[in-house]
């Protein structure tokens, strides 16, 4: 039996981001078949009690902690960390913090837990926990691996280091990525990347197939029949996500519904350029993605950026609704050959003076007559819906729910 130690460095009992939930989604996985899991993550108090609750209906006993631990900040201000642990319904044990300045703090709380749950693995995509198990006094008795889920991750390339809060130190932390156990990458797109630009090997495998299944049931998700809905829907609506496709079309078609969901890339000034749109309606974020899909009748993906997969892609394709998506990075691999892949000038890893990506100008027509089909036609829609769900659903069955324990396992045979 495996013991496999997870650290998610944002927050990890209900993530809205396809990459952190991909992560969660592999613990239970394991869990499922029968290894001991656990993980460390930030979280809200109601999500602890939300899940512990959760977790005494299954029959778990969630057994909830609280302790708290005095810290002081670079300017000499006490404050106080509030950690709390407990075991969910997959009996995954949980160890929830809250963040702060004072990193040394958090480097000795995850070797406290890493030490205490005695892995055979630890699986993360920080350096900090990459440099953590590095020296760690107990090194020899687990495997390390990273997950990359961003190009940005990688301490090479023209992407490295784009997105703040990602590869700080690209040397020395190439350097450390050549001395882990295993290197999981979410696509090929990925996978090619890494050894493109640093003839660096990796594993690709897709993320583990629970991913998919609804978060409540753990059955296949319920195939919506959209074809009577009248709103075009997009996620994260910024300038990587394709926020100006999305600008360009709500004002080609004035007559049609929009409506975004903001996530972690929606900044102030692209919610007040789309508040300027009559047309386009503007959400918060949602970890509830069912309010997604039970409103819309088709997704818009036209990302400019190297997506690393796109799960809100499969996602939708698995309910039977369309999906206009650009051909950036993994995107075509989560479209799985459905229509619509359209293909956009991606960022060249090129940057402004503040860092942000250079946005290449788009063609909005091959968009526009895309989303012109779908939305007026509706024999061409109704043949499209159902193609879309039944050849996701075909994909998804199609996957081997032990890939990923596999893999794992296999590591523990090498010295």
């Amino acid at each position: 039996m495996m013991r496999v130690f997870l650290v998610q460095t944002a927050q990890g009992l209900t993530p809205s981001s396809g990459g952190y939930k991909a992560n969660v989604n592999l613990l239970r996985s394991l869990s499922t078949e029968g290894h001991a899991a656990a993980q460390i993550c930030y979280a809200h108090d109601e999500e602890v009690e939300h899940y512990a609750r959760r977790a005494e209906v299954k029959g778990v006993k969630p057994d909830v902690t609280t302790s708290v631990l005095p810290v002081v900040d670079p300017e000499g201000v006490a404050h106080k960390l509030y950690i709390r642990t407990f075991s969910d319904e997959y009996q995954i044990h949980n160890i929830r913090d809250e963040l702060t300045s004072r990193m040394h703090t958090l480097i000795n709380l995850f070797s406290e837990h890493i030490a205490k749950f005695k892995p055979t693995h630890v699986v993360f995509n920080d350096p900090i926990t990459m440099k953590i198990t590095a020296s760690a006094p107990f090194r020899g008795t687990f495997k390390r691996i990273s997950i990359i889920h961003t190009a940005e991750q990688l301490p090479f390339g023209p992407f490295c280091a784009g997105v703040r809060g990602h590869c700080a130190a690209p040397e020395v932390e190439n350097k450390m990525l050549r001395d882990l156990d295993g290197i999981w990458t979410v696509s090929k797109a990925i996978q090619d990347y890494a050894w493109m630009h640093g003839k660096l090997k990796t594993k690709f495998l897709v993320h583990p197939p629970r991913t998919y299944l609804d978060n409540v049931t753990g059955a296949m998700p319920v195939v919506r029949n959209n074809v009577d809905k009248d709103e075009i829907g997009m996620v994260n609506p910024c300038p990587l996500k394709g926020l100006s496709i999305l600008v360009a079309l709500a004002k080609k078609f004035p007559h049609l519904k929009f409506v975004t969901w903001k996530s972690w890339g929606s900044k102030t000034a692209h919610i007040m350029e789309l508040e300027t749109l009559p047309n386009v309606k503007i959400e918060p974020t949602t970890k509830n993605t069912d309010e997604i899909w039970d409103r819309i009748k088709v997704l818009l993906a036209p990302s400019v950026w190297f997506e690393a997969w796109g799960i809100i892609v499969t996602e939708a394709q698995l309910r039977g609704i369309p999906v206009i998506a650009s051909n950036a990075g993994g995107l075509p691999e989560a479209k799985i050959g459905l229509p619509y892949c359209i293909p956009v000038k991606a960022v060249t890893g090129k940057r402004y003076a503040n860092g942000e990506y250079v946005i290449p100008w788009q063609d909005i027509a091959p968009w526009a007559e895309a989303l012109e089909q779908v939305m007026t036609d509706r024999k061409l829609y109704q043949d499209l819906a159902t193609l879309t769900a039944a050849k996701a659903s075909e994909w998804l069955r199609g996957m081997d729910p032990r890939a990923h324990e596999k893999w794992l396992l296999s590591m523990m045979e090498q010295k």
